[in-house]
C-alpha cells in the first residue's frame, strides 16, 4: 500500500493542474521567465495592457490613534544610564511600581512638513560649524520620521493606585465644557534652556491660528489650566508655573508653548544662536510659517500605553468655575 493514500478529488485535483496550458514565454526583450497568461481569463485585460496607465489604489487614511499602538520604544534598561540616550539622564527617577506619565499634543508630520523640517535642522547645523553637537527629534536611531508635541504638562510620576484615576480624571477635565478642536501656526525659532534637566532645546513657538483672540494662545491656555489642574490634584508639579511667577500671568504662559526639534548639552554662543534663529526667517521657509498644526486630541502617556484623548465632547459636570465642576478645575 502507498504511503500517502491521496482521494479521487486529490487525485483529479492534481491532474487538472497538469493539464493546464503551458505559460507563455515573453516575447524577446522581456525578461526570461515565463508566467501564465491571466490577461485571457473572462476577456479581462491586466493592468496597462489596453494603453491605459494602471490606477494606484486609494488607500483610506490611518486612524489618528494607530500611532498610540507604537508610541513606546523598547526599554532597554530600568537603570538611568545615560550612555544609552546620548549622555541624557531621567528627569524623573525610574522607581518600581510608578509609572512615568505625560500629557501633550503630538503632531503626526506629513512627508512634506517631514522633509522641510529635516533641511532647516541641517541649514542650522551648518550655521553651528560644527560647534555645537545638535540632536534631533525628527527621526528615530533606525531613521524613521517622529512625530513632535505641544507638553500640556511636566514628566509625571504615577503610582500604580492612582494612574487609573488620574487618566480619568484628566479625560474629565479636557472634555469638560465641550472646547472645541482648535489649530496653531509655527511662529518663530528660539533656544530654550529646560529648568528641569541641563539641556538646551532648539524649538518652535507656536501661536493661536486667531489672531484676532486677543490673547497669544488662549486655547492652549485653557487646556493647560486644566491639566494642571488634575496634574496638582495628584501632587505633580504643574507646567510653567514658573512663567506665571516670572512674567505678567497668562501673557507669558501663552508665550512658553513650542514644539521641540533638537536639543543639545552645549551652550551656542550669542553669534551661533542668531545664526541659527535667522535660518528659519529664510524665504525657502516662508511656507512653514503658514502649516497649521491640528488639535483635536490630548494624549496621556502613562507607562508604554498611550491614551487619546478628543476634544470637543461636553463634559456632566459644566463648566470649570460653574456649579457642578470638579474642585481641582478651581
Amino acid at each position: 500500500m502507498a504511503l500517502v493514500d491521496y482521494s479521487s478529488s486529490s487525485s483529479a485535483s492534481t491532474e487538472s493542474l497538469h493539464q493546464q496550458p503551458p505559460a507563455k514565454r515573453r516575447k524577446a526583450g522581456d525578461s526570461e521567465t515565463t508566467t501564465p497568461d491571466r490577461s485571457s481569463s473572462h476577456g479581462v485585460k491586466a493592468d496597462g495592457q489596453d494603453g491605459k496607465p494602471s490606477r494606484p489604489s486609494v488607500m483610506p487614511p490611518l486612524p489618528s490613534t494607530f500611532h498610540d499602538l507604537y508610541a513606546s520604544t523598547v526599554r532597554q534598561s530600568v537603570v538611568d544610564d545615560p550612555s544609552l540616550h546620548h549622555g541624557r539622564k531621567r528627569q524623573t527617577p525610574h522607581i518600581v511600581g510608578n509609572w512615568p506619565s505625560h500629557l501633550y499634543i503630538e503632531w503626526n508630520l506629513t512627508s512634506l512638513e517631514y522633509d522641510m523640517l529635516v533641511k532647516l535642522v541641517q541649514d542650522i547645523e551648518t550655521e553651528l560649524r560644527g560647534k555645537v553637537k545638535l540632536h534631533n527629534f525628527l527621526t528615530s536611531d533606525l531613521g524613521s520620521p517622529l512625530p513632535l508635541h505641544i507638553s500640556l504638562s511636566r514628566p509625571l510620576s504615577l503610582t500604580t493606585a492612582n494612574k487609573d484615576d488620574f487618566l480619568e480624571r484628566a479625560t474629565g477635565a479636557i472634555q469638560i465644557g465641550a472646547l472645541a478642536p482648535f489649530a496653531v501656526i509655527p511662529r518663530t525659532l528660539a533656544w530654550y534652556k529646560s529648568p528641569d534637566s541641563n539641556r538646551i532645546f532648539l524649538i518652535i513657538r507656536v501661536a493661536s491660528r486667531d489672531k484676532d483672540a486677543g490673547a497669544l494662545n488662549p486655547e492652549l491656555v485653557a487646556l493647560l489650566k486644566r491639566c494642571n489642574g488634575v496634574v496638582s490634584h495628584f501632587g505633580q508639579p504643574p507646567l510653567y508655573k514658573h512663567h506665571e511667577d516670572d512674567g505678567s500671568g497668562e501673557e507669558a504662559v501663552g508665550v512658553a508653548f513650542h514644539v521641540s526639534i533638537g536639543w543639545t548639552f552645549d551652550v551656542p554662543g550669542d553669534e551661533l544662536s542668531l545664526r541659527a534663529i535667522q535660518v528659519f526667517k529664510r524665504s525657502k521657509y516662508a511656507e512653514l510659517q503658514k502649516w497649521e498644526i491640528d488639535v483635536s486630541a490630548v494624549k496621556a502617556k502613562i507607562g508604554n500605553s498611550v491614551h487619546h484623548i478628543p476634544l470637543g465632547r461636553a463634559g456632566k459636570g459644566g463648566i470649570a468655575g460653574r456649579p457642578g465642576a470638579p474642585d481641582y478645575l478651581f
